[in-house]
């Protein structure tokens, strides 16, 4: 049996403190010197903090990996009450989704394939339109590092000071969870870190998408596991609709960028399939996501809740059939709202199931 977190080792708020200093590296300094041939986009100089962290660390991507792990450790409360334990785990998944989110278009920037994506200067009507569609306090506005807003020494500084918490917060969740949890953990970082980097990745030879979904059922499931150490049905019905949902969330993101990705040479699904097959594709995912929901309900009625969901899929389908050059943008917000309302209410599930029974 695991050990009680109180009595374990290394003192967590360590990598809060890795992170805090790189973070004042970054953003304690008025506006950034970009050298060479980085150049600093119009307006970014006039960036307040929080709209440059927004930018670099893309908030709105970071959120389902951390309700992913909120979901699982919520399960395991109903059944062991170690709180500590249950606080660690989704703040180290954090850091592990700033990881994801910062590595991903670190390499995108390298590869040039985000430039291309949202080269929109020769456009501005198509910059004015995709600006309404995405709220601005949340969506990133492209490539940190193509913009200037961080330079790419800047960067690799980030992703140190990042890997640091991660292993520094793993340290009491291994203690406690055991040897498991390294293999786990070096599993992840692996399908995190090599999503876009050379030699792998594995975005550009159309595996990406199912990294996404091993990764964030990964998550989930062994988020709760790591605390009850018992297999549960239910927890890996839902973990497998959470990965399901976030894979459509993520197909979604990168088809607006087909042409960029067919021009640096990249395959992922949406290239191998072409952009004819995208809703063919994203229908056969949404059969399996709410296949994975119902088999959840079937073990426990509560999460019939879920299935409100289903109006936000039909939206996103339905927008997607007017074809002009937003037809693939318009879903976005919409796939990434089915993903986190999926969490939010899978939580309010097990609430309700909490106070009820």
């Amino acid at each position: 049996m695991p050990r009680s977190i109180v009595e374990l080792t290394p003192n967590p708020f360590l990598s809060l403190f890795a992170y805090y200093w790189a973070v004042r590296k970054l953003y304690g300094q008025p506006r950034f010197q970009c050298s060479g041939d980085l150049l600093m986009d119009e307006g970014v100089a006039d960036l307040t903090r929080w709209e440059r962290a927004k930018e670099v660390l893309r908030i709105a991507y970071t959120l389902p990996f951390v309700l992913a792990s909120v979901v699982g450790v919520s399960f395991a409360l109903t059944m062991s009450q170690e709180w500590l334990i249950a606080l660690l785990i989704p703040l180290d998944v954090l850091f592990l989704a700033l990881f994801v989110n910062f590595s991903n278009d670190y390499f995108d920037h390298k590869s040039g394939v985000d430039k291309l994506r949202f080269d929109t200067d020769s456009d501005p009507e198509l910059q004015r339109e995709l600006f309404e569609l995405f709220d601005q306090k949340l969506f990133w506005s492209g490539n940190s590092l193509d913009r200037g807003i961080i330079t790419e020494k800047q960067g690799k500084l980030l992703m140190t000071a990042l890997v640091i918490c991660i292993v520094t917060l793993a340290i009491p969740i291994i203690l406690y969870g055991g040897w498991t949890i390294i293999i786990l953990g070096l599993i992840g970082l692996a399908l995190a870190f090599f999503y876009t980097a050379p030699p792998v990745n594995l975005g550009a030879r159309g595996l990406g998408e199912v990294d996404v979904l091993i990764s964030f059922t990964m998550i989930s499931f062994f988020s709760y596991f790591v605390i009850v150490q018992e297999f549960s049905w239910t927890m890996l019905f839902l973990s497998l609709a959470i990965g399901t949902a976030v894979m459509i969330m993520r197909i979604s993101d990168e088809t607006p960028g087909y042409d960029s990705h067919v021009k640096k040479g990249e395959k992922n699904l949406v290239v191998r399939f072409g952009l004819e097959n995208v809703t063919k594709i994203e229908i056969i995912l949404l059969v399996l996501f709410y296949t994975f929901v119902a088999l959840a309900a079937m073990t426990d009625w509560f999460f019939l809740l879920l299935f409100i969901t289903l109006p936000i899929p039909i939206k996103a389908l339905r927008l997607q059939q007017k074809k002009d050059r937003l037809r693939f943008w318009r879903p976005i917000p919409l796939f990434l709202k089915l993903a986190v309302s999926l969490q939010l209410l899978t939580l309010v599930a097990l609430i309700l199931r909490t106070v009820t029974c």
